[in-house]
């Protein structure tokens, strides 16, 4: 098995659920091979009919996942590295939106930046208690850019979601669920039994009925202004990844030092 794998799974007593699972220890950071592999599984899951409900899951205890690699951050060169690491996040968005069934993030640990970005985008997302959700892009000069910043916006009070991308706030997974950012938080121990029995619950539904009630519920959150607050999101992320701030705090994470921004 290489380092980074994307597990995708059925479980034989539990037919029509599918696990997808990041495995890139110790935080299940994404790299551009995960991404890829992740957007093609869910684009054959939505032609799959016996596929009726996708998870997804973290490798591990410790991250559902903690985000882009800052390797991979490092190694940006060019406006087509940056164009590139943008267009496969939004891949994955839209391969979520239209999978037509229903889709879980079951959160266990950290939850943090692209990782937080792809639970925001599932329709229901289940926490352990020691999970943690954080978008701290502002803190290498970027903003979200697979949706975070727009996605939050429309879960929790905006007040609240400017202030959390701002400061880089982190929130428990008890703080998650008062702000109803997430379903439900189960205890550590019964994580794994909890969610079998939610995914349980949805395979016990008319599969007609659960996949139009995806399509009409996809119709709900589209705001009239997604598709200007996109372009803006597009524009922003792939011009950030110029700056030069946005370069010394990536040098400054890996030589363990404080950053000093400049504003250019």
């Amino acid at each position: 098995m290489s380092e980074t794998t994307l597990h995708v799974r059925t479980l034989q007593d539990q037919p029509g659920a599918l696990y997808i699972e990041f495995d890139n220890p110790p935080m299940n950071q994404f790299t551009t091979e995960l991404w890829s592999s992740l957007a093609a599984a869910l684009r054959k899951a939505r032609t799959d009919d016996s596929v009726r409900v996708v998870i997804l899951t973290g490798a591990g205890e410790r991250a559902f996942s903690a985000g882009l690699s800052m390797d991979m951050l490092d190694e940006l060169k060019s406006d087509e590295d940056s164009a590139l690491i943008y267009s496969l996040g939004f891949e994955i968005r839209e391969a979520i939106y239209a999978l037509g069934k229903p889709i879980i993030a079951a959160v266990k640990g950290n939850c943090v930046g692209g990782g937080f970005e792809i639970a925001l985008c599932c329709d229901l997302i289940y926490a352990s208690e020691d999970a943690k959700f954080m978008l701290p892009e502002m803190n290498i000069g970027l903003v979200p850019g697979c949706g975070g910043a727009i996605h939050l916006a429309q879960k929790i009070p905006f007040n609240r979601a400017f202030e959390m991308i701002l400061f880089g706030d982190r929130l428990t997974a008890e703080e998650a669920l008062r702000l109803g950012l997430i379903n439900k938080v189960f205890k550590k121990d019964e994580f794994d039994a909890s969610l079998r029995s939610v995914v349980d619950k949805i395979l016990s539904k008319p599969p007609v009925a659960v996949r139009a009630l995806k399509e009409l519920m996809a119709h709900t959150v589209v705001s009239v202004n997604e598709a200007a607050a996109l372009q803006i999101e597009r524009r922003l992320a792939v011009d950030l990844m110029k700056t030069q701030d946005f370069k010394e705090a990536v040098s400054a994470f890996r030589e363990k030092r404080k950053p000093r921004f400049i504003g250019k």
